[in-house]
């Protein structure tokens, strides 16, 4: 588990202007109502907890703390408190992942992409990250299947108030236009977790295969073929039969005509 160097900290106040944002960032999707509600706490008590940057280049990159600099700069703060890490890469994106469950829910897609990130660009195992986040190697591994779902499935399902379960559920699912339809109807509160649950289930359902062909079926299309090879070539040399097939719930009526020649 990572541990930020405490020798390496400081506090400082920094202008906004020199804190460039984190690549890694977990949140993806900053509501203007949290920011609001912040910024309102800001202008009346202050800016209660410091963010947290690492130094970059001439200035410094935002580890944690992005909600706290949008309300500083929605109220035309010019600088923020903030306590300056000597982390690398991977200790930063585990920072600001741990530092955003800590502080407000994290939608659970978000915290699995960023989870993904971390793995995909830093020497660290699954175990590790899990035991980081305080959570069990398959309650990770659980989280990291829910980037199976396509980007515009997970879109729908961060837009809306579907839970982790509803995700888990549309899993099961093959068709992405399929997913897609199913989070449309559960976000609209048409589909709870157990009615999305089962509708997935009746889409995986096998349907029946189609039965073959009974033999007296096709010993019936024999004696049908039989029977107008026999007229076609009595057409053919000049006999004008005709004929007509029938088709009743208990038979097959095959009727020939052949005209009298009178004398």
């Amino acid at each position: 588990m990572f541990k930020p160097q405490p020798k390496a900290r400081a506090v400082a106040r920094i202008a906004l202007d020199a804190i460039a944002p984190n690549p890694d960032q977990p949140r993806r999707l900053l509501s203007d109502e949290s920011v609001a509600r912040l910024a309102a706490s800001i202008r009346r008590h202050g800016q209660l907890s410091p963010v947290l940057v690492r130094a970059a280049g001439s200035g410094y990159q935002l580890i944690a703390g992005q909600r706290r600099v949008e309300a500083l700069r929605r109220l035309g703060r010019s600088s923020a408190e903030a306590i300056v890490l000597a982390a690398d890469d991977c200790d930063s994106a585990l920072i600001a992942l741990v530092e955003n469950l800590q502080r407000e829910q994290l939608h659970f897609l978000d915290e699995a992409e960023a989870c993904r990130r971390v793995l995909d660009a830093y020497p660290i195992t699954q175990e590790r990250l899990a035991a980081s986040l305080s959570m069990s190697p398959s309650a990770l591994a659980n989280r990291l299947r829910l980037l199976k779902l396509p980007p515009a499935v997970r879109e729908a399902l961060r837009r809306s108030d579907l839970t982790e379960r509803h995700a888990r559920a549309l899993l099961g699912v093959e068709d992405p236009a399929a997913q897609l339809e199913l989070a449309r109807q559960a976000a609209e509160g048409r589909l709870t977790v157990r009615l999305l649950e089962q509708r997935v289930a009746q889409l995986n359902r096998p349907r029946p295969p189609r039965p073959a062909p009974s033999p007296v079926v096709r010993d019936n299309r024999i004696i049908i073929n039989a029977v107008m090879d026999t007229v076609r070539q009595l057409n053919h040399i000049g006999v004008p039969v005709k004929s007509r097939v029938e088709e009743l719930e208990d038979r097959i009526d095959v009727v020939v005509s052949i005209p009298i020649k009178k004398t």
